[in-house]
């Protein structure tokens, strides 16, 4: 891979990428999107500095079209407001993407950013498994502590009336939602937090199997668990079955790896039985035909098949504020997006939307594979980077994961990363 970084700011760069890794998935969702920020300003100047072109490579190219049909679909919208929020979403995201790809380019970088990684699973996964633990023994206490960052979400909540009405009536809430009998972590919500989670815990089984430094093993093992405790803990049944989903593809290490998976599998999966013999019945409820949510789903998913029907060419325009009001207006569904990334892509950016969107995952997993059939240490980075996206994917046929910044953020860390690991190791093949 070309050198991205000169000499004098290589060891102050490198470790943007890991720190923002790290906080991130910790930090409140107002606040981790800057670490990339600082991050991408940084290395644009750095870029800037040694007046070299950008490499985004195929990944980032197919990223950067999808936007592209986005600013296009401005155009029909019927709310520029959402639309640019939309637009400024996705660009702070893909800066992101940007600055790990120039970041990083040498195994120590990768190991590290795999390390952090797991290490934001963990301690993330061990704070919901804790205000689970805190709600039974006392749910006055544990509501002050569930979602983590509450006390500081009070105050963004007051400045939210300081906002223009224009604004905040484009806007799904003004205020944060509790959830004070599902863990969420460091997160808004449950689902985000089981969502990062779900795309976090396979860098925790990298550190756990794949490092040669035993005490690295054993504190990814330890996150490794306390992650898949977190997922558990959210009570999330889509979540639950992705995350078995994902664990099973973790088993492509092969070897005595795929023993001490299935080892630890079993473990983990008696532990979460016996000690949140809840998860089970929570996830039940998905056979009951009386299922609030399963019964919404279908009302809303009978909507949206229906807005595609009325406009499948060209949709409705990007913003999430387009379909949403179409929803509670027209097909009286109270539910801010379609709870499903092709089908919201569909509906707001028509039939180019999805097929822009699968063109994004396509790029990655051709090159996936490809690094995957090298063996050794690429089998194992590949098949890490490979469950982690395809754990957002399984997440997102479900929930709709693009407004939620840190399961987008994470996305892009990650197919940054992704992009750097196929630099490095398949234009070498080459």
């Amino acid at each position: 891979m070309t050198q991205t970084l000169n000499n004098s700011t290589d060891n102050k760069l490198r470790y943007l990428a890991p720190v923002s890794f790290l906080f991130a998935g910790l930090s409140p969702e107002y606040i981790g999107p800057f670490f990339t920020l600082i991050g991408f300003i940084l290395v644009l100047k750095n870029r800037l500095g040694t007046k070299k072109k950008p490499q985004f490579g195929d990944l980032g190219i197919s990223i950067l079209i999808y936007m592209a049909w986005m600013l296009v679909s401005t155009i029909w919208t019927s709310s520029i407001i959402s639309s640019l929020a939309s637009l400024g979403l996705w660009s702070l995201m893909f800066a992101g993407y940007y600055f790990f790809t120039e970041t990083i380019d040498s195994e120590t970088d990768i190991d590290t950013v795999m390390f952090f990684g797991g290490l934001c699973a963990g301690i993330a996964g061990a704070i919901g498994v804790g205000q689970m633990v805190l709600y039974h023994l006392d749910e006055n206490i544990s509501r002050y502590f569930n979602p983590f960052w509450r006390f500081i979400d009070f105050g963004v909540e007051k400045l939210v009336v300081f906002l223009p009405d224009f604004i905040t009536s484009k806007m799904g809430s003004t205020t944060f939602h509790s959830f004070a009998t599902r863990g969420c972590g460091t997160y808004s919500n449950p689902l985000f937090f089981a969502t990062v989670e779900i795309m976090l815990f396979p860098f925790a089984a990298h550190t756990a199997l794949c490092f040669k430094d035993k005490k690295k093993n054993i504190i990814g093992l330890v996150c490794l668990v306390a992650s898949l405790g977190g997922i558990a803990c959210s009570y999330s049944r889509g979540p639950y079955i992705y995350a078995v989903l994902v664990f099973a593809m973790l088993l492509l290490y092969g070897g005595k790896k795929l023993k001490v998976l299935l080892a630890i599998g079993a473990v983990s999966g008696c532990g979460i039985l016996i000690v949140f013999n809840g998860t089970v019945k929570r996830l039940l409820t998905l056979l009951s035909s009386d299922d609030i949510s399963v019964n919404t789903r279908k009302v809303l998913y009978d909507a949206v098949f229906d807005m595609i029907k009325n406009k499948p060419i060209l949709g409705y325009g990007t913003g999430f504020d387009n379909v949403r009001q179409m929803l509670h207006n027209v097909y009286s569904v109270k539910q801010p997006h379609a709870h499903n990334i092709f089908l919201e892509a569909w509906v707001e950016h028509g039939i180019v939307g999805p097929i822009l969107l699968t063109a994004i995952f396509a790029v990655f997993f051709i090159n996936v594979i490809r690094l995957i059939k090298l063996g050794h240490k690429q089998r194992e980075y590949g098949v890490t980077l490979l469950a982690s996206v395809f754990g957002f994917i399984l997440c997102g046929m479900t929930d709709c994961l693009f407004y939620g910044f840190k399961p987008l953020q994470y996305l892009f860390m990650i197919l940054g990363l992704s992009q750097a690991v196929f630099a490095l190791y398949l234009k070498k093949k080459q």
